[in-house]
């Protein structure tokens, strides 16, 4: 696309370039959109919002035959779809911006490498959600923005051939219907003295990502009762949840018995708070989680909605992607449960 710089007097009768934008303390976007004529009482408006001077199209075809460069719309566009995957979709938005948005609910990834590379270039800028992060049907993923309002074809073309052996970039893994069974442990629930608080808690965080809670039994605080309890789980469902008995009391023998009815621990004791007494191992290729009782006193946000959706999205968890969690992981949650926010 071909432009010139005109004074908004000058610019009566021509098409706008770009989006033109207003910011005030109430509003922030294109008060006149790419494409728009420009009438006599456009003016005023212009200035009112501090545009003395407009891009406006140049339709020379001298200039046409000198120039092979496009515009920001075509070029964020175009990038978005290149460096998006499954899941997602690229909308063309004001002021000369795409929107990566996600058509599932799931959770997001990133490349990151790749991210850093576009983001190095000076030229385009891509800002998107945080790896892992839960997005629902339409939820915005991404932004693609361009510094410079043109660019030459050829250098977007170089920034896709830089990426070829990177794409996607961004792209949702959704969540799966998995079936989910649930042992809770401790004697005095599994005898009626105390009534048991986790139940709602967990089916309340299964539900939200998009499981489904089956099964349901309650065990005392005997080792071997646990490991029968998550074998006959394992068996029957895709995840097993164990609440309760996760610290280091001469009763607590939930991580004991996960760790020696498991194939794989994966980590115990996860760098975040709240649920620092947390377990994750695998039996035969399925998921196990062990959590603490906390878990009813942190009911808004605790580990499950750390470890849910990416189990219930298929991704194996792995202890590396865990002990970085250490930095960020004394979470608002935690302070504002402990009086401390």
């Amino acid at each position: 696309m071909l432009f010139k710089v005109v004074k908004a007097e000058e610019a009566v009768g021509k098409r706008l370039a770009f989006d033109v934008t207003k910011i005030n303390e109430r509003f922030k976007g294109a008060v006149f959109k790419r494409g728009h004529v420009v009438r006599a009482e456009d003016v005023e408006i212009l200035k009112d919002s501090g545009h003395y001077y407009v891009y406006v199209e140049e339709e020379s075809e001298e200039l046409k035959n000198l120039r092979d460069e496009i515009g920001e719309v075509e070029a964020v566009y175009e990038l978005g779809r290149f460096i998006v995957g499954d899941n997602v979709e690229v909308h063309e938005a004001d002021e000369g911006k795409a929107v990566i948005t996600s058509k599932v609910k799931g959770i997001v990834k990133i490349n990151s490498e790749a991210l850093k590379a576009i983001n190095t270039s000076g030229v385009f800028v891509v800002v998107t959600r945080r790896n892992n992060d839960v997005v629902d049907v339409g939820s915005t993923v991404g932004i693609v923005d361009l510094i410079p309002l043109t660019i030459p074809r050829s250098y977007l073309n170089y920034i896709k051939d830089l990426l070829s052996n990177s794409v996607p970039v961004v792209y949702v893994k959704p969540f799966n219907n998995l079936r989910v069974g649930l042992v809770i442990t401790g004697t005095e629930i599994f005898e009626g003295r105390v009534e048991d608080k986790a139940y709602p808690v967990v089916k309340d965080k299964v539900v939200k990502y998009g499981g489904v809670l089956e099964g349901v039994v309650k065990v005392p605080d005997d080792k071997e009762v646990i490991k029968s309890a998550i074998r006959e789980f394992i068996n029957s469902y895709d995840v097993v949840i164990v609440t309760g008995g996760m610290s280091v009391d001469p009763t607590d023998f939930t991580p004991k018995a996960i760790a020696e009815v498991s194939d794989e621990v994966v980590i115990y004791g996860i760098p975040i708070k709240p649920n620092t007494m947390t377990m994750v191992a695998y039996l035969e290729g399925k998921p196990i989680i062990g959590v603490s009782s906390a878990i009813i006193y942190f009911r808004d946000w605790n580990v499950l909605d750390l470890l849910l959706p990416r189990v219930m999205a298929g991704d194996r968890i792995f202890k590396e992607d865990l002990i970085t969690l250490g930095e960020g992981g004394l979470t608002e949650a935690f302070l504002k449960g402990m009086g401390r926010y």
